[in-house]
């Protein structure tokens, strides 16, 4: 029967007037099993796994995405290079999906909690794929099917993937990996807005109740790997539910709201913050085929120029992709009229809220971007193990270097710490998102920051002795990320591991010489890395990128420029000019590679 006929049969669905005919209302039934936990060699059941599940406290809205769809169906949900595709669509495919599934595959019929890794590419099978495996209790894992054999054997091998589900596009790559253990599962994929079976959810014998779907992990991200090896993160519906309930509530979420997409699916970034948190609204989803950089954002830019009536109300990316739309406004545009720019500007504003994540945001770029559209990007804080965590307002002012307060049920901690109680931190200020403490005589003072709330992840996959040093005695998650609280916002300093240079008795914050050094009118790009020095620990080395205009600069001419802005420690002693700085797929720079890659042991 046809999805869209028979949409109004699911509960919470209000009668259509473009359906020929009433039907019934069934009541959804409820089947809560219990189901167990797969961890190595030993099964352990959720209810009793601490901290890997998380029950949803009764004060928290607690419906569940998979439960939610039926609210949206009739409005479209994704458009991607092929097609648009409804909430019913979608819906009805991966609940087709996910029977299949269960009755071809042994292991999902066990009591455990099956890991399902996926090759994905930028389109509508992303969505049927991950709501297929969580329908069926399972964890899902994103794999980018372009990264390395080696990083892919890795992540499979790690993760004990039971099953590797791929569409025809990668059946031969997914293949391959068969002998690591996950067997390959291939998806008859998407390719228009094909009319199907429509099935409920709920209808099925493995259904799973709504209160138990918030206990089950459900997400496995493996981290960027910029502080060591990639770490499978282990995120719970709880936690997943927390964040997006979070963003709603912070960035003003409707469904009437419409999201380019041009983030990498494998990081939260571009799967909780611009796939589902629309999704759970009820919004519009416009995917790009492919995250390159390079070659999308112009697409992008002039997506937002578009004048018509799905015209885009948000945006949310890193700091580099702002930075290559200012540099494609700039060749495209930069010698236009000023009537054309004020067009542009007057377009872009009809857009409500631009977010910028996962990096350090330069503020050269955030005010060339005000300049180019009238907006100041809104800046936040998250990370793979915490979702996000704090973030400036979508009213009121944006302070530029700042990261704003925590997010609804998320509290932040600054503290140092302490030497003499082992696991134990100082606390310097605390707070969450309506009051904020003070420790009285450590004002403005710069510390760890240290997370805690139902958004903390449920722990690092096999690897509990990392889970538990990432941890306080009290449980509070520690970023490894330096912070300060001024003039009642936070402020980031970088990372303990790599962006605090340790130079003679000075702790320098990288980030604090980089965005000065960004202001500079003929460089590019640059970072800042602490290079061991026999003398003073470490030096302050700089590597820089220079606009095609400034090929003329020196060391010498840079330092001198420097100098007039920042004290002298914090001047770089050394400067690395490069035609380009290499970054990750997330626009990260891991600041360990580049120091191996310019100052590492001479290979022979």
């Amino acid at each position: 029967m046809s999805c869209f006929r028979y949409a109004n049969r699911f509960r919470n669905t209000t009668l259509l007037h473009s359906f020929p005919f009433p039907f019934k209302d069934i009541t959804s039934k409820s089947c809560v099993r219990c189901t167990a936990f797969h961890c190595g060699a030993t099964s352990l059941t959720v209810d009793k796994l601490d901290p890997m599940s998380h029950p949803m406290p009764t004060e928290f809205p607690c419906t569940h995405m998979i439960y939610k769809i039926p609210d949206y169906f009739p409005r479209t949900a994704l458009v991607d290079s092929s097609d648009s595709y409804s909430y019913v669509f979608i819906y009805a495919k991966s609940v087709s999906l996910a029977r299949r599934m269960y009755d071809a595959y042994d292991p999902l019929k066990r009591d455990k909690t099956n890991v399902i890794a996926f090759f994905y590419d930028n389109d509508v099978n992303y969505v049927v794929m991950l709501w297929a495996i969580w329908m069926l209790g399972a964890v899902a894992l994103p794999l980018n099917h372009a990264y390395p054999t080696e990083d892919l054997e890795y992540f499979l091998t790690d993760s004990m993937a039971s099953l590797l589900l791929t569409t025809q596009n990668h059946k031969e790559k997914a293949v391959s990996f068969s002998h690591l253990g996950p067997t390959p599962v291939v998806y008859q994929s998407i390719t228009s807005n094909e009319n199907l079976a429509f099935e409920r959810y709920d209808d099925l014998d493995f259904a799973i109740g709504e209160q138990w779907f918030l206990q089950k992990p459900a997400l496995m991200i493996y981290t960027s790997g910029t502080t060591g090896k990639p770490k499978g993160v282990l995120l719970s519906h709880t936690n997943l539910h927390i964040n997006i309930l979070g963003m709603i509530d912070a960035w003003r979420w409707i469904g009437d709201d419409r999201i380019v997409h041009s983030l990498p699916l494998n990081h939260v970034h571009g799967v909780v913050n611009a796939l589902l948190t629309p999704l759970y609204c009820g919004a519009t989803v416009y995917m790009l085929p492919k995250f390159d950089a390079k070659v999308k954002l112009h697409v992008v830019f002039e997506r937002f120029l578009e004048r018509n009536e799905d015209y885009i109300t948000l945006f949310m990316g890193v700091p580099t992709m702002y930075s290559l739309m200012i540099k494609y406004y700039d060749e495209t545009y930069g010698s236009a009229s000023e009537d054309t720019k004020e067009a542009i500007k007057e377009q872009l504003q009809k857009m409500r809220l631009f977010v910028s994540g996962s990096a350090a945001l330069p503020v050269p770029v955030l005010n060339k971007w005000r300049e180019i559209s009238g907006h100041t990007l809104l800046e936040r804080y998250g990370m793979t193990e915490i979702g996000m965590a704090l973030t400036n307002p979508y009213k009121g002012q944006r302070v530029p270097g700042a990261v704003g307060l925590p997010f609804k049920y998320v509290n932040f901690m600054i503290g140092v710490y302490n030497a003499y109680v082992k696991g134990e931190y100082e606390v310097i200020v605390e707070g969450n998102q309506k009051e904020v403490t003070v420790t009285e005589g450590k004002e403005g003072q710069e510390g760890e920051l240290l997370i805690k709330g139902l958004n903390v992840f449920s722990g690092y996959w096999n690897a509990p002795h990392k889970t538990t040093e990432s941890f306080t005695s009290t449980g509070w998650f520690k970023t490894g990320d330096m912070a300060v609280y001024e003039n009642g916002v936070v402020k980031m300093k970088g990372r303990l591991s790599v962006d605090i240079i340790k130079y003679g008795g000075y702790k320098i914050s990288a980030l604090e010489i980089e965005d000065v050094l960004q202001q500079n009118p003929d460089i590019q790009e640059c970072c800042v890395i602490g290079v061991s020095d026999i003398t003073w620990g470490q030096k302050v080395v700089a590597i820089v990128a220079l606009k095609s205009n400034g090929n003329t600069l020196t060391q010498e001419t840079l330092q001198e420029w420097a100098r007039e802005r920042l004290p002298k420690h914090k001047v770089p002693s050394v400067f690395k000019f490069v035609d380009q700085i290499s970054r990750n797929n997330m626009g990260k720079i891991n600041k360990k590679d580049i120091t191996k890659q310019y100052f590492g042991p001479k290979r022979k």
